[in-house]
């Protein structure tokens, strides 16, 4: 019997592993009461809440509101936070070119570089994106 190649894609990934804490965080900040508790922060950033007292303490941040919350997932170490500080590095464009998504998602740039030419898509956008990463093995 043959062996069938995996057919797992980023875009499953994405969906699995990255959206719904991108979903969580957005949640928290459209609703939580200010200021946050760092118990609530540490989670939802899967991060240890000494780490989010150690950032908060470097930065000389008190108490944890949108800006600050924003200050320590830049500086976080755990996966969403890492994503987010590359996102923020590469500038947060309205448009992405192969290489920042390969970057941004610790993607193999080649094989973004081909989803991009099958899809005929010269730059990514929010709406092309799950296209692209549908187009990339994982």
């Amino acid at each position: 019997m043959e062996k069938r190649l995996s057919t797992y894609t980023f875009w499953e990934e994405y969906q699995q592993n990255i959206q719904p804490t991108i979903a969580e965080i957005d949640i928290l900040l459209k609703t939580a009461e200010y200021p946050l508790h760092v118990a609530r922060v540490a989670y939802v950033l899967d991060l240890e809440e000494e780490e989010v007292l150690s950032i908060m303490s470097a930065a000389g941040l008190d108490d944890i509101d949108r800006s600050t919350f924003l200050h320590i997932m830049s500086s976080g170490s755990s996966h969403i936070c890492r994503l987010y500080a590359k996102e923020v590095e590469v500038g947060s464009p309205p448009t992405y070119t192969a290489s920042q998504l390969s970057y941004i998602y610790n993607l193999d740039l080649d094989d973004v570089k081909n989803a991009c030419k099958k899809l005929q898509i010269k730059e990514a956008t929010a709406f092309t994106m799950p296209l692209i990463f549908a187009n990339i093995p994982y």
